[in-house]
């Protein structure tokens, strides 16, 4: 893939994440982070799995060590301002040459 196409395509990717993330119903889950997983382009679970907020944070920061890790501020549909937090793990870290990606929703009021 070249440098270009390969640049349009993850272009094209964040903005589809961040999308996504503006739709879900975070503000339903107040106490809690939600997370996505995406293998080769296509969602893990047709719905995000909710994690405790200390395990969303750690996990990020933990990972932000060895992995690329993007960080967006936004704010939902519903008004409810959230951190986008997406893990995109080094090649070979997972088995069959797999493009993972992790995407963390975190309420912004809880991280302070």
């Amino acid at each position: 893939m070249s440098s270009q196409t390969a640049s349009e395509y993850y272009a094209a990717h964040f903005k589809a994440l961040r999308e996504y993330a503006a739709r879900t119903a975070a503000g339903y889950w107040p106490n809690k982070a939600l997370q996505y997983t995406s293998v080769n382009g296509r969602r893990l679970q047709p719905f995000p799995e909710k994690v405790r907020l200390d395990s969303a944070k750690a996990a990020v920061r933990r990972l932000g060590k060895d992995h690329t890790v993007h960080e967006y501020d936004i704010v939902a549909r519903d008004g409810v301002a959230l951190r986008i937090a997406a893990v995109y793990f080094a090649p070979g870290f997972w088995s069959d040459g797999a493009e993972v990606i992790d995407v963390y929703e975190i309420p912004a009021e809880n991280l302070a």
